[in-house]
């Protein structure tokens, strides 16, 4: 690890309890902040393709009626 990891890092075991949680959940809070910015893209990313499709007329959709005995007979398992 490089010198400045070292540092910080005996400089955070100087922390109390509460300070080192705090600073453990800030950093854990980047990179789900990331995270979460990349599962999004990738959501939006799918929507825009969906709608393309049904643009297009190339999508292949289920009929309410279907769609609503499927999930009641999910639900009754």
């Amino acid at each position: 690890m490089s010198a400045a990891f070292e540092e910080i890092t005996e400089q955070a075991l100087k922390l109390t309890r509460q300070e080192r949680l705090a600073l453990a959940n800030r950093l854990l809070s980047e990179e789900q902040d990331e995270d979460a910015l990349a599962i999004e893209a990738a959501w939006k990313e799918e929507i825009l393709a969906r709608v393309q499709a049904i643009d297009d007329g190339t999508a292949v959709g289920i009929p309410y009626n279907e769609v609503i005995r499927v999930a009641r007979d999910r639900r009754a398992k």
